[in-house]
């Protein structure tokens, strides 16, 4: 047993660097694939615990906010979480998210179920000749069942399905995304890689769109008795350039945290929107926590998220180490 613990830290580390290597390169599909894939707004995840850190949560980050991320952050945190997003989109829309995250009668093992819908306001409709046809409504719902393991107190995994509709005025698609992810801790260091909107597709108006796959690994590095931590990750989108996502968190006596990061479109031409700086603030009273991040675009756009949270204080067994990105209630407190 001790032999085979040794190998899988050892291995771990390797292959998520062999990982980061292959996400860091050249995005040389990204102008090929844009426009091929639906449901593109899924990638963009929903915590501001997270994206006030510069969206980097694969390695260390816990709980539903996280999940988006790395379904695997659920195995981490207290044994009941509920959580509520509201984000104003930059183009007069809205997205909003509800979670709910318990464990299994008997075991380790926890569960999330989760629903979002996305108004991204009313659009210009243009007909086959591409003349104007009025303005037309677009929105989104996402249903999503995520299951999450701990194996010991160091690794974790986890998997997840979603079930997506999108429309435009009259037209409606409808199809399946699947996600999974693998984190581990080792002292002060975490890590993680993660896959998300693979598989399944979506079936628009008799034709088959592909969801918006993409791979990511992350590192975390965690120093409990100063409250800070620090998170870098790469991702690599099939159909978007690769990027880089690092930030920082610094936690107070587990009731005020600090955020701030920055998210870097790899190969974009200047201005691109998912390029910039974001901050993020976050405080506690009781089991609740209030998030907020403010995510400017490189384009000088801003957005502003919220969340609320409430955590029961006790921790499941058999539980990893805890919680990196979105701060646990001390039960001593």
């Amino acid at each position: 047993m001790a032999a085979r613990a040794r190998m899988r830290a050892a291995v771990l580390p390797a292959a998520l660097l062999a990982l980061m290597v292959l996400a860091c390169a050249p995005a040389r599909a990204a102008e090929e694939s844009a426009g091929t894939r639906a449901a593109a707004f899924l990638s963009s995840g929903n915590g501001p615990a997270v994206l006030g850190m510069g969206g980097a949560a694969i390695g260390g980050g816990t709980g539903l906010q996280a999940a988006s991320w790395n379904v695997a952050a659920l195995a981490r945190g207290s044994a009941l979480e509920g959580a509520f997003a509201h984000t104003a989109l930059p183009s007069q829309g809205t997205q909003d998210w509800a979670a709910v995250t318990g464990r299994l009668r008997g075991g380790a093992t926890r569960w999330a179920v989760n629903a979002a819908f996305r108004d991204e306001g009313g659009i210009d409709g243009r007909d086959a000749h591409n003349l104007p046809t009025g303005e037309v409504s677009a929105n989104s719902i996402v249903l999503g069942l995520q299951l999450a393991h701990p194996l010991g107190q160091r690794l974790a995994l986890g998997a997840g399905a979603r079930v997506v509709s999108e429309g435009i005025g009259d037209s409606r698609g409808s199809g399946l995304a699947f996600d999974a992810g693998a984190q581990a801790n080792f002292g002060m260091l975490g890590v993680g890689v993660s896959g998300t909107g693979f598989g399944g597709g979506m079936r628009w108006q008799g034709q088959r769109w592909r969801m918006p796959a993409s791979l990511g690994a992350g590192l975390a590095l965690a120093h409990e008795r100063s409250g800070l931590t620090l998170a870098f990750d790469v991702v690599s989108p099939a159909n978007y350039f690769h990027s880089v996502r690092a930030g920082a968190q610094w936690n107070w006596n587990d009731r005020l945290a600090l955020r701030g990061g920055y998210r870097a479109e790899l190969g974009a031409d200047a201005g691109e929107p998912l390029t910039g700086p974001s901050f993020g603030l976050g405080a506690r009273t009781g089991p609740a926590w209030v998030d907020y991040a403010l995510v400017v675009a490189g384009d000088g756009v801003t957005s502003h998220r919220f969340a609320l949270s409430l955590r029961s204080v006790a921790r499941m067994p058999g539980a990893v180490a805890p919680a990196v990105i979105g701060p646990q209630p001390d039960p001593s407190r």
